[in-house]
């Protein structure tokens, strides 16, 4: 009987995997990154209505989301490598990606024509290229660019026209708190694979403050998400861990994610989780989307505003050695994932039906709350089937 119930489970659990494979639906860029450059090479990608933009290394490209059959479209910027972009009406200023101190380009007609409009104050010889662009949530004018390696972060007001150094940081990312844009933070370590350094200001820049002591062995951190309704609760993913604050990013706890079945532990503690959202409608919903550094692009998500973690799913890489991820959005229903690759599209409905919550990050070894597969809490261990305990599933 209990080889029956193993031979089932194993089935089961096949049947699940293939499933899985299923959820990352590739939208068919045909643009795949070149090696050599993915590594310094963060292209972005824009939802403006139903049109998904990308940046990538051959220019802006796009897809109308509403419509399956829509095919890509070049948009402009032919053969440019682009980064990231801000849009102001008509006008686009696009970062580019270049060590020839050609990093930005501005144009009138949707980057069907352009001029290089960088300043002297970054065509600094230490800049090899720019990192990030961040632009204000409510004031299309204003931005932050970071430099690499030794430039900093500067800021422009006027849409490009005159800037300011804001900082002598050299980040990874660079962000606006999403509801209090008085708020930026930097933080590093992604490219230099070194300590983590994450630096809040809470002036507009004018003052920062140090917290990578806040995080565990130096762990890095990535892109922040500010959750819609407490500005004060901020999630990040990391190298096996989730980070968390409730103050505004004061004080922050550290919830390494090691307490799944033993033949996932080694694996979820190389899981660079890179980009964290809370879900566009339900604020207790968070997805988060990374990868190990070898084998899997991965997916995962909360339905209780990241206290239980359900075990992701994943989706072999098509890149040797590694694919880097350089994006997550949200359209409607679905996530965009914007790989080395290629743009892949998850259903939110369908990502939710396959996992199975499998970790609370506040739990502590042996704790003995029960929950079924659902995610929902139970007041005590059922006669019969599956359950949820200590962070791993159970059959009675």
């Amino acid at each position: 009987m209990k080889l029956h119930r193993l031979a089932i489970l194993s089935f089961a659990a096949f049947i699940t995997i293939a499933v899985q494979g299923q959820l990352f639906h590739p939208l068919g860029l045909g643009i795949v990154t070149p090696r050599e450059m993915a590594g310094d090479f963060w292209p972005q990608t824009h939802v403006e209505g139903d049109i998904l933009f990308v940046c990538t290394n051959q220019g802006l490209y796009s897809k109308d989301l509403s419509n399956d059959e829509s095919e890509w479209q070049l948009v402009g910027f032919e053969g440019i490598p682009l980064q990231d972009y801000a849009r102001r009406g008509d006008d686009i200023l696009a970062m580019r990606y270049n060590t020839n101190g050609s990093f930005l380009l501005l144009s009138h007609d949707g980057g069907q024509t352009y001029e290089d409009i960088t300043p002297d104050i970054l065509k600094d010889n230490r800049i090899d290229f720019l990192l990030n662009f961040a632009q204000h949530p409510t004031d299309p004018n204003t931005f932050l660019v970071s430099s690499y390696p030794a430039g900093g972060i500067y800021r422009t007001s006027d849409f490009g026209q005159t800037w300011e150094k804001l900082s002598p940081y050299t980040p990874d990312h660079i962000g606006f708190h999403s509801l209090n844009p008085e708020i930026i933070y930097e933080v590093g370590g992604a490219i230099r694979d070194a300590e983590t350094d994450l630096h809040i200001s809470y002036d507009g820049g004018q003052t920062w403050q140090k917290k990578w002591s806040c995080f565990p062995n130096y762990n890095n951190v990535y892109r922040i998400a500010f959750r819609p309704t407490d500005p004060n609760m901020w999630i990040a993913g990391g190298t096996g861990y989730v980070h968390t604050t409730s103050d505004n990013g004061l004080t922050w706890n550290s919830h390494r994610l090691d307490n799944y079945e033993n033949d996932w532990r080694y694996d979820a503690f190389n899981v660079d989780w890179r980009y964290a959202a809370y879900d566009n409608e339900s604020a207790d919903i968070v997805y988060m989307a990374g990868g190990t550094r070898g084998e899997y692009m991965k997916v995962m998500c909360s339905t209780d505003g990241g206290k239980t973690w359900n075990k992701p799913c994943q989706e072999p890489i098509k890149t040797s050695p590694r694919e880097y991820m350089f994006d997550m959005k949200q359209y409607g229903d679905k996530l965009l994932i914007y790989s080395q690759s290629d743009v892949y599209e998850i259903s939110k409905a369908e990502l939710l039906k396959q996992t199975t919550p499998v970790r609370n990050i506040n739990a502590t070894e042996g704790n003995t709350d029960v929950y079924d597969l659902q995610g929902r809490k139970l007041s005590g261990k059922p006669a019969r089937g599956i359950y949820i305990e200590d962070g791993k599933k159970k059959v009675k």
